[in-house]
């Protein structure tokens, strides 16, 4: 009962963070619910004995990257939203339709996934337990996944490059 309950509070901040990064018109707000959204994925990460992804969540996301946001909004100085006009006349109802055909494609897709509890994994509670959760992503990241993990380590050093680039004076 108790899970139950944690489990529908850390939701319910997650997704009231998530919905807040797209509501508020402040940056800085914005910075804030997401870090808000990202310790609610942490603490559901726990929930579900995923100790190690966690705790990089915590490291990696709510503090580095936040942190990166924050300079970047403060470098380039957001105070205000600017309103700028529509570019096409009909650009929110074509977003709109767009938005709603890929909501469409995502139930159509997961409509057809089967969550069957009866089907087993390679790994067992038990082989997890005695070999480690940490070791097993580990051996993964460093095997299987080497290339994408590689490839978001390039594109985390791009991010950086462009929010330095984003943020020096212009000296002219």
């Amino acid at each position: 009962m108790a899970s139950t309950l944690v489990f529908y509070f850390l939701a319910i901040v997650t997704t009231v963070g998530a919905v807040s990064v797209v509501a508020l018109p402040n940056p800085m707000y914005c910075v804030f619910s997401l870090i808000v959204t990202f310790l609610g994925l942490a603490g559901l990460f726990l929930s579900l004995n995923a100790q190690f992804v966690a705790i990089v969540q915590i490291i990696v996301y709510a503090s580095a990257i936040m942190m990166l946001f924050l300079f970047v909004i403060m470098l380039i100085n957001l105070d205000k939203e600017e309103k700028k006009d529509l570019k096409i006349p009909f650009q929110k109802l074509l977003g709109i339709v767009f938005g709603l055909f890929v909501f469409l494609v995502l139930i159509i897709v997961l409509k057809d996934m089967s969550i069957s509890p009866q089907i087993k994994g390679v790994f067992t509670p038990q082989f997890i337990n005695e070999v480690g959760n940490t070791q097993l992503i580990g051996q993964f990241l460093l095997s299987k996944y080497l290339l994408p993990f590689q490839t978001m380590g390039v594109l985390l050093f791009v991010g950086i490059i462009g929010a330095v680039v984003l943020g020096r004076k212009k000296s002219r």
